[in-house]
């Protein structure tokens, strides 16, 4: 009878509280995966530097192929997660965490989150080796080891951080923790019910196989309110680029976004498309994240400010059309599928929730030339099938720098 219920708890299925999917005792199974190391990775928010951190999994699994990873982010986070093959186990964050990771034990915990609660988080950990950041006695920031100190260094010097610097974010992350960069991609999985959404929207679309559906990402999060256009000027913009696109009989347009104001907004943007005759349809806003992501895969291209939206769009290996205005152009890589459209503005980019200064930057845009390349986007995407390469339209930095209006962004929060 002991045999029987031998366990085999160093097994990478293993929970203790449920058979793992295989579903048979421990003695004798031959899916047994014992586990060498255990790694804990932070990386709380927002959504999409959650997305954006999934580029760390590869260069992981290369340096510890056999390490069990352990990912914690905040609840809404572990839905961007959700089916991704590298990441072993998701914790959400929650009260009970600090005593959960005192009660754990690991090889190596890195944490590329610069945040109070993230760092504070780190000190909880137990582990033989910290890579990334933690917060001192008095709540400051801080770099554990050399490899974080470009990162850190960066946060604090903007002339660096805007003008100097033309990493990757995800590079600049991947060497924080001291792991090798290879420009590895985001990693974002769909399951089979999320397949069927994606082809429902574009059926809902109208959109046959010959045909291409552009997806708008017209909003963005609360924190940074100039990511995105005001409705009147992404009409506008849609208007202009219908009158662009060759093939109108082959072209259909999709907007997408989360949230009930994203909501109101495309109703509003839709109703004007419609009185212009362009074939519009509004995609869910507010079932969940993963809806929003089947809504992202069902398009062919997508249009959208340095948001979540931009973030899936490239995790999904669409090609995009993203503008910038406050936040920094170089840190996005598009992975050679991509248009980068800076904004005219001299005092970009600033990284402020607020500005006093007029025109502001997501209102002063190089109009034509944006409509002109989401429209030749969509024209190869209909004769090729396929758009590969990668430019900017705009200088950088601004031809005529102007000084950036006093203040800061909002600083971190316990």
């Amino acid at each position: 009878m002991a045999a029987e219920w031998a366990t085999k708890p160093d097994c990478r299925l293993f929970t203790g509280f449920s058979p793992c999917r295989y579903r048979r005792p421990c003695e004798g199974c031959t899916h047994y995966d014992p586990v060498p190391e255990r790694i804990l990775l932070i990386q709380l928010d927002a959504l999409g530097d959650v997305l954006r951190t999934t580029a760390l999994a590869p260069a992981l699994r290369r340096a510890h192929p056999r390490a069990h990873l352990t990912w914690l982010t905040r609840p809404r986070g572990a839905a961007l997660l959700a089916g991704n093959p590298l990441v072993d186990r998701v914790m959400t964050l929650s009260e009970s965490t600090p005593l959960i990771l005192d009660s754990l034990r690991f090889d190596l915990a890195l944490c590329p989150d610069k945040s109070i609660p993230a760092g504070a988080l780190m000190n909880f950990v137990r582990a033989e080796e910290k890579r990334g950041f933690t917060i001192d006695d008095g709540g400051a920031i801080v770099p554990i080891g050399d490899s974080a100190a470009e990162l850190y260094r960066m946060g604090l010097d903007n002339e660096l951080k805007f003008f100097g610097n033309d990493k990757s974010a995800q590079q600049l992350m991947t060497e924080a923790v001291a792991l090798e960069y290879r420009r590895d991609r985001y990693v974002v999985v769909l399951d089979d019910a999320e397949r069927r959404w994606a082809r429902d929207d574009r059926h809902v679309a109208g959109v046959e196989d010959d045909e291409i559906l552009v997806g708008w990402n017209t909003g963005c999060g609360p924190r940074y309110p100039y990511k995105k256009h005001s409705v009147e000027d992404q009409i506008r913009l849609m208007v202009s680029t219908w009158g662009r696109v060759p093939r109108k009989d082959r072209t259909r347009f999709a907007l997408l976004g989360g949230g009930a104001e994203d909501e109101r907004r495309n109703a509003e943007i839709a109703d004007a498309l419609e009185e212009s005759r362009i074939p519009v349809v509004r995609t869910p806003c507010t079932q969940g994240i993963r809806r929003g992501i089947a809504a992202v895969a069902a398009c062919d291209m997508v249009v959208s400010g340095d948001s979540l939206g931009l973030h899936l769009a490239i995790g999904l290996k669409k090609p995009v059309v993203a503008w910038f205005g406050l936040t920094c152009h170089q840190e996005i890589d598009v992975y050679g599928r991509g248009i980068k459209v800076l904004s005219n503005v001299g005092c970009r980019p600033c990284w402020l929730g607020g500005c006093p200064l007029t025109p502001k930057c997501f209102a002063d845009m190089p109009w034509d030339a944006y409509a002109d390349s989401i429209a030749e986007m969509a024209s190869v995407l209909l004769r090729d099938g396929s758009w590969v390469g990668e430019r900017t339209i705009g200088s950088f930095p601004p031809e005529k720098r102007i000084p950036q209006p006093l203040g800061g962004s909002p600083g971190p929060v316990f």
